[in-house]
């Protein structure tokens, strides 16, 4: 068993883990004072963020109101990508735990063809 990361939760909620375009695991993610922690479902999967090792993390919006998910580029060079996971309120708990040059806006699908 995985030891957890935080000690204190702000936020949990569904999510899936875009571990590659072919590679999609369901499962909870959890927003606390350490950082990002997502347990997969079924087959297992633990993935734990502190929040110290966050280079960045970019929000997908589309049409200003609706918050797909998004991706987190770690200081070690490894990128995230999460769908659900109550995205668009986490984004108030990514304030309080980030800088604000780290939290970028992804264009979203539509825009980025533009």
């Amino acid at each position: 068993m995985v030891q957890a990361l935080n000690t204190k939760l702000f936020l949990e909620g569904n999510a899936n883990a875009m571990m590659s375009p072919v590679n999609i695991k369901q499962g909870r993610i959890f927003y606390g004072d350490q950082g990002i922690e997502f347990r997969a479902n079924a087959g297992g999967g633990y993935i734990q963020i502190p929040w110290t090792n966050i280079e960045t993390i970019s929000m997908e919006i589309f049409l200003k109101f609706y918050f797909r998910g998004f991706f987190i580029k770690t200081t070690q060079g490894q990128t995230f990508e999460f769908v659900g996971g109550k995205a668009k309120q986490a984004l108030t708990i990514f304030r309080e735990q980030l800088k604000a040059d780290q939290i970028r806006r992804r264009k979203g699908v539509l825009e980025r063809n533009k």
